[in-house]
Parts: structure tokens; C-alpha cells; sequence
């Protein structure tokens, strides 16, 4: 199945973000507005000092989708992103070949 890639805007100044089940629930003073499905998002933006909850923030990071939150004007506050995948010890593996001359040429 091909996935979309789809980013949520959330554009309620007083939206509140929470989890429920595998939705995103968006609620304004404790009614709820919608609800979408995690598994066909990739990011979510939201301009509203509200917030979301922590375990919604945990399970963005657990499947890897952006979330972001920017004031109502569209300034930037903060991001939370999931682990980063890879191997360190690879890397510093590359990073020490890529300062010695003769093992780089190789």
C-alpha cells in the first residue's frame, strides 16, 4: 500500500493535541473537533500555544512523525522528532577515515 505522506495543520488557536487509541484527537475547552489516524500521517504542525499531550508526543516519536509547534502568527517554538536510525560506531568509523589522508585515498 502506498503511503501518502500527509501533513496535519492544525490552525485553532486554542486546539488542544491528545491521543486516543491511534488517532490524533484535536479538542478546543474539552470538545472534540476531529480525529485523524496516525498511520496516514507524516507530519503534524500545529499553531496554537495549547499544546499536545505527552503521550501523543512519545508516540510521534515512536513512529517517526514530525511534530512541530509554532505560535498563531507562525513563529517557531519547538520540534520534537523520534531516534535517530544508524550505526554510531560506523559513523565514527567513517569520520576518523575521512581525516586520515592515507586510509581516505584507499
Amino acid at each position: 500500500m502506498k503511503q501518502l505522506l500527509n501533513t496535519l495543520f492544525v490552525t485553532t488557536e486554542n486546539a488542544y493535541l491528545r491521543l486516543d487509541g491511534e488517532n490524533v484527537v484535536i479538542t478546543v475547552e474539552s470538545e472534540e473537533l476531529n480525529r485523524f489516524p496516525l498511520h496516514n500521517l507524516e507530519g503534524i504542525l500545529s499553531f496554537s500555544y495549547s499544546g499536545a499531550s505527552p503521550a501523543l508526543m512519545g508516540e510521534c516519536a515512536d513512529r517517526g512523525i514530525n511534530l512541530a509547534f509554532c505560535t498563531p502568527r507562525g513563529k517557531f517554538l519547538a520540534r520534537t522528532t523520534g531516534f535517530t536510525n544508524g550505526n554510531v560506531h560506523l559513523r565514527r568509523t567513517q569520520y576518523r577515515v575521512a581525516d586520515n589522508a592515507y586510509k581516505s585515498c584507499e
